[in-house]
């Protein structure tokens, strides 16, 4: 537990930016701009002690470094130039975008890195990815129509990504158990 900690923290820190935005309608907009933008610093920041903390063992820590980058530039750049509720969405989505894209693409470099490719976990990262891409395909199309759908919108895929950061840390420790036991001494020498 003590080791997932900080990906247990990044994954909450994502749900509550997301529970934030849908409840901040009637909020001001600076409000709205300097919450998500320190938020994401902090759980960009949980991300990269995540990646860090396993010294590169796996490539889904090298994917956490990736996301906390991305999240890390989304958060300065909502601090620093978003000054429009238009700006504030374009840049969030790209930031989904680039997290739909991240997720397929991560699934294929899985099958180039690993022996043993877990095909329900490649299944369900590519559905979310396609779920956060055409989730922000829908909220652009609304947002062009009605602005009050963007933010309680962006909040929803927050709270996916959240969810899913602390629904597969169950897996990955287990992913983990297993890697050690295959390498242990004790099971070398009883094959």
């Amino acid at each position: 537990m003590r080791k997932n900690l900080p990906l247990y923290t990044y994954g909450a820190i994502l749900i509550l930016e997301g529970v934030f935005l849908l409840l901040s309608k009637n909020s001001e907009f600076q409000t709205i701009k300097y919450t998500m933008g320190i938020t994401l610093i902090i759980g960009s920041i949980f991300a990269i002690l995540t990646a860090l903390s396993r010294k590169r063992e796996q490539a889904s820590f090298q994917y956490h470094e990736m996301h906390a980058l991305a999240m890390l530039v989304y958060g300065v750049s909502v601090l620093l130039f978003a000054n429009t509720l238009e700006t504030l969405t374009n840049f969030s989505i790209f930031l989904f975008f680039f997290y739909a894209f991240s997720e397929i693409i991560f699934c294929l470099w899985i099958f180039h890195l690993e022996n043993k490719v877990h095909y329900k976990i490649v299944l369900v990262r590519v559905s979310l990815g396609l779920l956060v891409g055409v989730g922000t395909i829908v909220i652009k199309h609304y947002y062009n129509i009605n602005d009050a759908i963007a933010l309680p919108g962006y909040g929803i895929l927050f709270i996916i990504i959240g969810i899913n950061i602390l629904l597969y840390i169950p897996i990955m420790e287990k992913n983990e158990l297993t890697k050690v036991d295959e390498t242990s001494p004790v099971s070398q020498s009883e094959d």
